[in-house]
C-alpha cells in the first residue's frame, strides 16, 4: 500500500471573513466560502503520514487513512481513520494576482455527521515550499466539489506543497565541528557561512518512503557531488530537497546582478557536472533548520540556506499573526526571517545565470575549501 504525507495548516491558525468556518454543511463543496476571504494566521504547517491504495488524495475515499496514531490542530486521532480532500478552493492575492489551488483536509472522526461537515484544515497544491504567505487576506474566487470526486479531477500527493530540507546525514558546521543535521536539537549553536554563531531556534523532520519517490520525482533530493561548486566544495557528497537554495559566488553572478552573492534553487542547478536527481534506494529523511533570521549556513563546508519565510509575507505580516509566529518560534525575530540572507533573483534570470556557468565551465562558488 502506498504511503505519503500531506502537509496541512489546522483550522485553529486561519481566519475566514464574514465570521465563516471552514467547514460547511454545502454537501462538502465550499461553495459556502466562495467570495470571503482567507488569512492564514500562522505558518505551523503539521505533517500527516497517510496510508491509501494509490498516489492520489482525493475525495470520498476510504482507503486514505492515518498511518498510525496522530495528531492535528491539538486533537489525537486514531490509527485508520478516513482522511479526505473535501473540496477544492481557489485562492488569489488581490494585489498580486497571485492564485493557490487549495484542497480542504476533512479527518472523519467516528460517529461525526455529516462526515463532509468539518473541514480541520488546508492543504496546497504546488512545489515544495510553495506556502502561500501568512497574515494575508486571499479571496476565495472559486469552489469545487473534492478531488477525484463528481467530475472533478484528481489531486496527486506528491503535487502537494512540502518544506524544504536538507538530507539526514548532513553535516552541518558549528563551533564544536560539523554534526549531522539530524542530531542537532534547538539551542545548539551553528556557525554561518561569514563565520558567525547563531543559536538553532527549531528542527523540523519528514521522512520520505522509497516507493514515494517512485511515484512523485519532486520529492527526490537533488544530488551534488563532492566538489561539484567549485573550491573543494561541498567536501562530501550533499543531499538537499529541490527548491532548498544554494549560494552561488563567481564573476558571472557580480556581472549579472552586481552583488558578489546570490541564493539559487538546487533544481535549478540540475545538468552542471556533479549535480543530479538521484532517487534512494530506502526511506530518507528531510530536516529542516530554523534559525532567529533568515542565515547561510554551511552544510558539507557549502554555504546554503536555512528557513525562509518569504518577502511578501515580511511585507504584509499583520501583527496578530506576527504574534502568534513569535509564539510557535520562541527568540524568533519573524520579520528578520522572513528577510532574505542575500539576493534571490527572479527565475528566469536564475536560468541564465545557470546557462552562463554552464556554457563559460565556471565553478559556481569561489569560497576557498
Amino acid at each position: 500500500m502506498p504511503n505519503y504525507s500531506v502537509w496541512a495548516l489546522g483550522a485553529s491558525n486561519i481566519t475566514v471573513s464574514g465570521g465563516k468556518s471552514l467547514s460547511g454543511v454545502t454537501q462538502g463543496d465550499g461553495t459556502h466560502l466562495v467570495g470571503e476571504t482567507i488569512r492564514l494566521d500562522s505558518r505551523a504547517w503539521q505533517e500527516t503520514r497517510i496510508g491509501d491504495n494509490d498516489t492520489t488524495f482525493d475525495d470520498n475515499d476510504g482507503n486514505q487513512v492515518l498511518r498510525g496514531n496522530q495528531s492535528f490542530d491539538g486533537t489525537s486521532y486514531s490509527n485508520n481513520t478516513v482522511v479526505e480532500g473535501e473540496y477544492r478552493l481557489t485562492l488569489r492575492n488581490e494585489a498580486t494576482g497571485e492564485e493557490w489551488d487549495v484542497v480542504g483536509y476533512n479527518i472523519n472522526e467516528p460517529g461525526q455527521s455529516p462526515a463532509y461537515g468539518t473541514v480541520e484544515g488546508l492543504a496546497f497544491v504546488g512545489d515544495p515550499g510553495a506556502f502561500p504567505p501568512a497574515g494575508v487576506d486571499l479571496r476565495v474566487v472559486g469552489a469545487f466539489e473534492g478531488p477525484g470526486f463528481a467530475g472533478e479531477p484528481t489531486t496527486e500527493a506528491g503535487d502537494l506543497v512540502s518544506p524544504i530540507c536538507f538530507a539526514a546525514g548532513t553535516r552541518i558546521a558549528t563551533p564544536d565541528g560539523e554534526v549531522p543535521v539530524e542530531k542537532l536539537r534547538p539551542g545548539d549553536p551553528v556557525r554561518t557561512a561569514a563565520g558567525q554563531v547563531r543559536p538553532l531556534r527549531l528542527c523540523l523532520s519528514r521522512c520520505v518512503r522509497p516507493e514515494a519517490f517512485a511515484q512523485e520525482p519532486r520529492l527526490r533530493p537533488v544530488r551534488i557531488e563532492a566538489g561539484a561548486l567549485g573550491g573543494g566544495l561541498p567536501h562530501r557528497t550533499l543531499r538537499v530537497s529541490r527548491q532548498h537554495r544554494m549560494l552561488v559566488t563567481s564573476p558571472i553572478v557580480r556581472r549579472m546582478f552586481g552583488t558578489s552573492e546570490v541564493l539559487i534553487p538546487a533544481v535549478r542547478l540540475l545538468g552542471l557536472p556533479g549535480i543530479r536527481s538521484e532517487t534512494p534506494a530506502g526511506a530518507l529523511t528531510y530536516v529542516h533548520l530554523v534559525l532567529d533570521r533568515h542565515e547561510v549556513i554551511l552544510a558539507e563546508g557549502a554555504p546554503s540556506e536555512t528557513l525562509l519565510l518569504g518577502p511578501e509575507a515580511a511585507r504584509r505580516l499583520e501583527p496578530a499573526a506576527l504574534r502568534e509566529l513569535e509564539l510557535m518560534f520562541p527568540g524568533v525575530t519573524v520579520t528578520r526571517l522572513c528577510d532574505p540572507a542575500r539576493p534571490i533573483p527572479a527565475g528566469h534570470r536564475q536560468r541564465g545565470l545557470v546557462r552562463r556557468h554552464r556554457r563559460n565551465g565556471m565553478a559556481l562558488t569561489g569560497l576557498p575549501a
